[in-house]
């Protein structure tokens, strides 16, 4: 294999010892999910509409995130982890953004087959110079990215690292971070 030993956090919460969790791990890897980040965490108002929320996963990764980023632990965010690492520094997430003037539309294809699902069918551009960029290099890729949520205002120590071709911000990094 390689190497990596997958270990999964609980929802716990308060309940957990960050410190102690963080000194056990080489990395941390937030992933997507169904649910959407609580708006109330960044200001704005909840609705069955805008849901589902998962507010134990929100009170177990805000916390889990700022803790990995003050002791320097690498992290990876994706989908639903993107937004709970800009909402944990300060940024706001906007709803619903395929009803926004101009935006595409993100969210999965209607279809019952996986395959179609999450097809890869969106286009995103790489800022040069990035940390992501040295990775795939610059310029435009195509994703399957799929989210009804996205970032409105970027929080503190976060800078963009690709956008979609309507401007949603689709990668972010924590500036000076070491990965």
């Amino acid at each position: 294999g390689a190497g990596v030993f997958p270990l999964l956090v609980p929802s716990f919460g308060d309940r957990l010892d960050f410190d102690e969790l963080l000194s056990s791990v080489d990395g941390v890897m937030l992933t997507g999910s169904k649910s959407n980040v609580d708006p109330s965490l960044y200001g704005g108002d909840a609705s069955e509409a805008n849901g589902p929320y998962d507010t134990a996963r929100d009170s177990t990764t805000l916390p889990l995130i700022r803790k990995a980023i003050e002791r320097g632990v690498p992290l990876l965010a994706i989908c639903r982890g993107i937004q709970e690492l800009n909402v944990a520094l300060g940024g706001t997430l906007g709803t619903e953004i395929q009803e926004r003037e101009g935006s595409l539309d993100h969210r999965a294809a209607m279809s019952d087959k996986q395959d179609e699902r999450f097809a890869i069918h969106q286009t995103i551009s790489i800022k040069p110079g990035s940390c992501l960029a040295g990775v795939f290099g610059a310029g435009d890729i195509k994703v399957n990215s799929l989210h009804r949520q996205a970032i409105e205002r970027l929080g503190s120590k976060l800078e963009i690292e690709a956008v979609a071709t309507d401007g949603t911000v689709e990668a972010v990094s924590v500036k000076g971070a070491r990965a």
